[in-house]
């Protein structure tokens, strides 16, 4: 298994998540402009101004469209880094549980099994690992790398004939174990120092998205357009964007466990038995990107922020139901 398919699929996210928010962005710009020619009413929206004449009315509304470009791609870059921060992160889980589930053919090769052999007579392995994976997937092919290091083989020595219980691929086995607790401890510092960076940001981003969804409910309710719809769902889309991404990782992470179970520890000597057990444990709490260190992106979080903006609407709603009924 390779990061090859996580990498790729992060590079096409970027490229579709900033084409949608550019083309949502001259869809705002546009769209007052073309009502204006098509029904000759005045222009609406977000375009205020004072001049009326050329060339002042086009600088001015060139000028807004530049506003609203550089605020939308400030707000849709940082869901780009979010989200291929996410995948990068299940990409390098997804390598963590096939490392895992396959710890102990990995220690029979280092003792030089050959692969055809072992492919032979573990032929069912790939079907085992099926949709076990979110973004990369394992392969059966022989490969001179482990992880980043290459390994350096002995052709005259390699094994056809071979036992999974032999005692002799043991220290290959705590080795190969070893290996995977450092890739668990590097992926987890990286999701740490990742959280650390964009919980403020995330923070602010809920309290914004929020008010947001509420103003412009109760905006549509007042006056019905397309453009307070379209600005609704780009609002929508982009906080869906962070709870979905987060709750990858909740979920690739929670695999880390089942994938250690599904090793062959019933092989495993002592020693790489209670290795196995620690990594276990240190995989017990759940792997979560909170927003401000206390609230977990997850779906379960959007689904709270969309309910929160519909009371917070209701609430606008039956205010100014009282206050019309009062006067």
């Amino acid at each position: 298994m390779t990061m090859l398919n996580s990498y790729k699929a992060a590079k096409s996210f970027w490229k579709v998540y900033t084409a949608c928010t550019m083309f949502s962005v001259t869809m705002y710009a546009v769209s007052p402009v073309v009502f204006h020619l098509w029904t000759k009413e005045p222009i609406q929206s977000w375009i205020y101004m004072d001049v009326t004449k050329s060339p002042f009315i086009e600088f001015v509304f060139l000028r807004s469209c530049l506003a609203q470009l550089f605020v939308g791609l400030a707000m849709g870059q940082f869901g780009v880094f979010f989200a291929a921060n996410a995948i990068l992160i299940c990409g390098q889980l997804d390598l963590l549980c096939c490392s895992l589930r396959n710890v102990r053919y990995t220690a029979m090769l280092r003792c030089g099994v050959r692969h055809a052999a072992l492919l032979n007579k573990h032929a069912d392995i790939l079907n085992d690992e099926m949709h076990s994976y979110m973004y990369n997937s394992s392969e059966m092919t022989q490969s001179v790398y482990h992880y980043d290091q290459k390994m350096i083989t002995n052709f005259a020595t390699r094994i056809n004939r071979f036992d999974i219980y032999e005692r002799c691929f043991d220290d290959a086995t705590s080795t190969a174990l070893r290996d995977c607790a450092r890739l668990c401890q590097v992926v987890m510092a990286y999701k740490d120092k990742f959280e650390s960076f964009v919980s403020p940001l995330l923070a602010l981003r809920v309290v914004q998205v929020t008010l947001y969804l509420c103003t412009l409910l109760y905006a549509a309710t007042l006056k019905f357009d397309m453009i307070t719809v379209e600005y609704l769902a780009a609002v929508a889309l982009d906080t869906f964007i962070y709870c979905y991404f987060g709750n990858q990782i909740i979920l690739q992470a929670s695999r880390v466990s089942t994938a250690a179970y599904q090793s062959t520890w019933h092989a495993m000597d002592i020693s790489s038995r209670r290795m196995l057990l620690n990594i276990l444990l240190a995989n017990r709490r759940p792997v979560v990107v909170r927003a401000g260190r206390f609230l977990p992106m997850d779906l379960h979080t959007f689904v709270v922020i969309i309910k929160t903006s519909f009371s917070y609407y209701t609430l606008l709603v039956n205010v100014n139901e009282t206050r019309r009924n009062a006067i």
